[in-house]
């Protein structure tokens, strides 16, 4: 067994209050878990994963802690946010309920699983003041998730930094940061270090010299696979130093501790945190023999993959058992008061769970006495109305379903008590189905049943509008509780037109470059990607800006993900990055970044949280298979809570931009590729006028067929609808669908269909891709189906990804000639004798 020397601890001995009071935070830790496992298994909660075994680092960790700081971690981390004082007993247990009641359950509001926690600074879309709070970046399942968001939220204090050296003062600064002094502490399980997000963040910090201290939380198995299966020479602190500090060499301070190490502990964090505080250089922290008491998870006893001997091991290396025998060697403390202060804990712990229980129940139990009332009267009315007898079968129906709510079948309704108002009746089934929801389904089948006894009997029953107000209620319930916060929804909904008057014909790459150059005279603007800064970007779309604004146009490695992640931290702390990805096919290594995080942030956070940061990327059509892509369904369909914007020239573009500065949303930008070297005419309020996210634009008006379509294709379709015009008589409606998320709010391509009959849908992505979805919501949502003559089309790419030949893209991409076959198609259908196809 390992024990601390006296020595090693000198100089905690002057605060025995304080020792003593880690001690009883370790151990309220411990306790909370053991009481969520038997939770679980009394079937009142559905799953728990939790902290035992960590709780020495993570008090060390919160004592360095300051106001203004931020947490990025691993969802094992219930002891720090004890310690910090960013989680109380109520709501440890209220995670555990998954209440959705935010008041109760701030972090997520019962939209994550237990461990997963959130601080809350944005509150009715307001930024609240970060430098007074506990800053905790909203936590993840995916192991090495939370990750690359250290990288922007560490580069964030350096760069608030810089600006509290300028003699100009920013006051919009002072809610987000005390002069660049926060710290920002990452933590990872040691399996997730097999991850490329562990490897390419810590390359990241080592390169930007930013203050993160990243904890690796080693205790030797990653579920049931063990540290030798995944980590060369089975330990990080044999491949590690090659990332070391060497005297000019700047790199990551490394260090290297026990978990059951109390002191070295309290000292190992305190020297990282001040070497990031004041000397702002990164550090890393390998805590390795820690154990897990209670198993990985709810799901599952460790000992089905830990032999005997490891058993053994971790229960004389339990961190809290050795921490407290050190306790009785090394200070005044003694058994008894440890035993008392353990009762205490052992008190406090079980009046939380019922406190946080009973809250979790207290909104079910009264909606369930409300409709046991309202079905009540109408059992009254039913039988007074002789439907009892007259209607014996319907009345069975309805009181049967009734009484699977309330009472065992052989109870009559009338004979229902308070004792029969529980959840645990709810609870008897695997599924473990929400009460509010049995509620909501209950009262729906009722009211389908009194419909049609009113319709068969003429029968007006006063007891339905109860009902049906109550079933309405919980609908409405259910949307506000699970189905709001996708987005923030602040982004401008008053549109201001582009003007054009006297205006210079230019490259579209320049006006790009003319509208980020009026940008970045807002200092929260910053433009982070590879070759953005010196080379201008690789089309010269930032030409100049490094010279005029160094410190915010930064130039990055070739590292997508963590340049993502970069961006969503920063704007996480309130700046408004835009992040450059080279070309669209390229936005896959940042994919997980986008999807898991950044565009489930808000929802998850269940309105907490927001990260404005905007994605710019080029796609659509140059030469070759990695550079012409257009895979818009994937990102449709994994970034919903990003808007996507897809603008058929650069002056569009910059409407999109100003849009979503003035919001409070991700976004993504994917700029037509071809061009850059197009000439447009130059808006003369450029950085002014904007584009309200959502809204289509009709480029032709047309009478015979509507073609919806967006990006790079509208040059292809407009060229088609002019030969359509002039050599067939064919008048086409032109719609540029704009953005595909939000699409078409105000639904004007239905519309169009209403006028024209007919609908070709022309779009980049493979056959299903993005056009399914615009398919589905034009028909569908839209219900612009009843007004076809025909079968709407979808013209696409090929299956295969664009050949890099000369003419591949002619064979691989939709064309003008293809929009005009299928055209004068719709309209040999339409019109037999008047057009050949």
């Amino acid at each position: 067994m390992n024990t601390l020397s006296s020595s090693q601890s000198s100089h905690l001995k002057a605060d025995p209050k304080q020792i003593l009071a880690d001690y009883k935070m370790g151990f309220l830790n411990r306790q909370l878990s053991i009481l969520a496992r038997k939770e679980v298994a009394l079937g009142r909660a559905g799953f728990a994963i939790l902290g035992d075994g960590v709780e020495l680092p993570q008090i060390a960790m919160a004592k360095v802690f300051e106001p203004g700081d931020w947490r990025s971690g691993y969802y094992r981390d219930q002891t720090f946010m004890l310690a910090s004082g960013a989680l109380s007993c109520e709501q440890f247990f209220a995670q555990i309920y998954a209440h959705s009641d935010i008041s109760h359950e701030p972090s997520s509001g019962g939209r994550q699983m237990n461990g997963h926690f959130a601080s809350r600074f944005y509150h009715h879309n307001q930024w609240q003041d970060q430098t007074q709070m506990i800053n905790v970046a909203a936590d993840m399942s995916c192991t090495a998730g939370q990750l690359p968001r250290l990288i922007g939220l560490g580069a964030s204090s350096n760069y608030y930094h810089q600006l509290s050296q300028q003699s100009v003062p920013h006051h919009w600064m002072k809610k987000f940061s005390r002069h660049g002094r926060e710290v920002v502490f990452g933590t990872i399980g040691d399996a997730a270090t097999s991850e490329g997000h562990f490897w390419e963040t810590i390359n990241a910090m080592g390169v930007l010299q930013i203050p993160v201290v990243l904890s690796v939380w080693d205790n030797g198995y990653g579920i049931s696979v063990p540290t030798r299966l995944q980590t060369t020479k089975g330990s990080l602190a044999q491949i590690l130093p090659g990332f070391c500090t060497e005297g000019d060499l700047k790199g990551i301070n490394f260090y290297h501790v026990k978990g059951w190490d109390y002191p070295e502990l309290i000292n190992t964090y305190q020297q990282a945190t001040d070497l990031c505080r004041n000397h702002r250089q990164p550090c890393m922290i390998l805590v390795d023999e820690l154990t897990q008491p209670l198993g990985h998870s709810s799901s599952g006893s460790h000992e089905r993959y830990k032999s005997k001997d490891r058993i053994q091991w971790e229960k004389d290396h339990d961190g809290l058992m050795i921490f407290k025998q050190w306790i009785l060697r090394n200070t005044s403390i003694t058994a008894q008061q440890l035993s008392e202060s353990e009762d205490q804990v052992i008190k406090q712990c079980l009046a939380a769970k019922e406190s946080a229980y009973e809250a979790y129940q207290a909104p079910m139990r009264r909606s369930l006495k409300q409709l046991k009332g309202i079905l009540n009267d109408l059992d009254r009315e039913l039988k007074t109305a002789q439907i009892s007898v007259t209607h014996r079968c319907v009345y069975a129906q309805i009181t049967a379903t009734a009484k699977e709510l309330f009472s065992s079948p052989n109870e009559s309704l009338s004979q229902t008590t308070e004792s029969s108002l529980s959840y645990e009746y709810v609870h008897t089934s695997d599924s473990l189905c929400p009460f509010i929801h049995q509620q909501h389904n209950v009262a729906r089948q009722i009211i389908r049943r009194l419909k049609q006894l009113q319709q068969s009997t003429g029968l007006q029953l006063d007891s339905i509008q109860p009902l049906i107000d109550f079933e309405q209620n919980k609908q409405q319930w259910g949307e506000v509780r699970y189905r709001t916060h996708l987005v923030s929804q602040t982004h401008p909904q008053n549109e201001i037109a582009a003007t054009y008057e006297n205006t210079q014909i230019m490259d579209g790459r320049q006006i790009i470059r003319d509208y980020f150059h009026l940008k970045c005279q807002n200092p929260r603007v910053i433009i982070i990607g590879e070759d953005v800064g010196h080379l201008g970007g690789v089309n010269l779309e930032f030409e100049g800006l490094k010279q005029d604004y160094p410190h915010q146009v930064i130039d990055t490695g070739i590292r997508e993900l963590t340049i993502v992640g970069q961006g969503h931290g920063m704007a996480m702390r309130g700046l408004r990055p835009v992040v450059d990805i080279q070309y669209l096919d390229y936005l896959l290594f940042g994919l997980q970044v986008l999807s898991d995080d950044v565009a489930s942030l808000h929802y998850r956070s269940a309105g907490g949280q927001v990260s404005p940061v905007i994605i710019r990327t080029k796609g659509h059509r140059l030469m070759g298979i990695w550079h012409s892509g257009s895979p818009m369904a994937m990102i449709l369909h994994a970034c919903r809570g990003i808007h996507l914007c897809v603008p058929r020239n650069m002056s569009q573009a910059c409407g999109m931009y100003e849009t979503l500065f003035h919001g409070d949303d991700p976004g993504l930008v994917i700029e037509p590729m071809n061009g850059y070297r197009k000439k447009e005419p130059r808006p003369t309020n450029l950085g002014e006028y904007n584009i309200v996210l959502g809204t289509v634009e009709i480029l032709r008006t047309g009478h015979h067929i509507t073609i919806a379509t967006y990006g790079a294709c509208c040059a292809i379709v407009l060229e088609a609808a002019q030969i359509l015009a002039d050599d067939h008589q064919i008048e086409t409606e032109v719609i540029d669908c704009r953005t595909l998320h939000p699409f078409d709010t105000e639904q004007q391509i239905a519309a169009s269909v209403c006028r024209t009959h007919s609908l070709i849908i022309v779009d980049e992505d493979v056959p299903g891709g993005a056009s399914a979805t615009i398919l589905n919501t034009i028909l569908s949502d839209h219900q612009a189906f009843q007004y076809l003559d025909t079968p709407p089309i979808t013209i696409n790419a090929v299956e295969n990804r664009p050949a890099y030949s000369a003419d591949g893209d002619y064979y691989c991409k939709p064309q003008a000639a293809d929009v005009i076959d299928h055209a004068l198609k719709i309209m040999e259908d339409k019109h037999p004798n008047q057009f050949l196809s």
